[in-house]
């Protein structure tokens, strides 16, 4: 009877230690392998001079999810030995380390694993065969994720390039010449470090990008003579008291005898930022019209309006005033404010100041 129970108890024991798929009927999938010895890639440490490795290992019953599991934690351990973040100390071409722009666009820089793993493949596996154990090794040149991660440097640098490009060709999005011109100036330093072999899908190769960066900066050295041969014209209305129709008036009648001066659109609520702005936009010498306008009651009870207006000209280079007139008033008389005929005042004015 004790012998009875003992061999029950030793079959159970061997029962309960077999793989769950042995309860279902389903044949050993270890034995494919079963021949095969202990890899050296399945050790601690193990690595390729040449290569990042990865190993993964899943117990799972299921033999496709098994195979599944292993080849995911595989690639999980690989990508721990790469270094998916180009900075801009060891991920830099040579032509481009030392240049503070290419150095900022690259700092910038993420590669994700999904990019550089493109070349990765399954080099082997293995089963251990006691616990169905499925080993799997992949592996991935090293020159074939730098070349992913310069790659992703490049097409970043040609954004920036593009990006700077826009940037140094939009007058109206930025007046400041010589905004642009430094815009354009980054961009082609940006050119100089971008290698078109590495961007092979890319259409334009760098003749193309070359001759758009020569194209904008002839047009800011045309805008530049343009500017310099001119004169900048801006009408300061501090109490805000003449409409822009008259405000126009005033300039037209100014430019019929000076045909070179160019009024500047941009808004400005004091002398030095007329100044700054005339300066960015490439003038060398700039007319300031100064208007007040005052409004008071006659003895008869009607209103009486007053607009002053003086004219300096300046040398935006030496800072200094070329000529100043006098200041020139003219009156106008209303019952009301609307009644009050600014046009009239500032055609007297402006041709005082002829």
């Amino acid at each position: 009877m004790k012998n009875i129970f003992l061999s029950a108890t030793i079959a159970l024991g061997i029962l309960f230690a077999m793989p769950a798929w042995s309860f279902l009927g389903i044949g050993s999938s270890c034995e494919d392998d079963a021949d095969k010895a202990k890899p050296e890639w399945i050790k601690d440490g193990y690595s390729e001079a040449d290569y990042y490795v990865g190993v993964g290992s899943s117990k799972k019953s299921d033999k496709t999810e098994r195979q599944a599991e292993s080849e995911a934690l595989a690639t999980q351990h690989l990508t721990e030995h790469i270094e998916v973040k180009i900075n801009s100390v060891n991920e830099q071409s040579t032509s481009v380390s030392n240049q503070r722009v290419q150095k900022d666009a690259l700092s910038k820089v993420t590669v994700s694993a999904e990019e550089v793993l493109r070349g990765l493949d399954i080099k082997d596996r293995w089963v251990e065969k006691e616990s169905c154990t499925l080993y799997t090794l992949k592996v991935i040149s090293k020159k074939a994720v730098a070349q992913a991660k310069q790659e992703k440097a490049m097409k970043h640098l040609l954004d920036r390039f593009k990006e700077l490009l826009a940037e140094g060709t939009n007058r109206n999005k930025n007046p400041d010449l010589n905004d642009r011109r430094k815009n354009l100036e980054n961009a082609q330093e940006i050119l100089a470090g971008i290698d078109f072999k590495l961007l092979a899908d890319v259409g334009e190769g760098k003749s193309f990008h070359e001759k758009q960066l020569k194209d904008a900066f002839a047009a800011i050295v045309k805008e530049s003579s343009q500017s310099q041969d001119r004169m900048a014209l801006f009408v300061l209305n501090k109490d805000h008291n003449l409409k822009d129709g008259v405000v126009g008036k005033m300039v037209d009648q100014l430019r019929t005898s000076d045909q070179t001066t160019d009024r500047l659109m941009e808004n400005c609520e004091q002398e030095d930022e007329c100044k700054k702005i005339a300066k960015e936009r490439g003038f060398t010498k700039l007319t300031m019209l100064f208007a007040n306008c005052q409004v008071g009651v006659s003895q008869m009870g009607s209103l009486k309006g007053k607009l002053t207006v003086t004219k300096k000209i300046y040398d935006l280079d030496s800072r200094k005033i070329l000529a100043e007139s006098l200041a020139v008033s003219a009156e106008v008389i209303g019952w009301s404010n609307e009644e009050l005929d600014w046009n009239a005042a500032a055609e007297k004015v402006m041709l005082g100041l002829k």
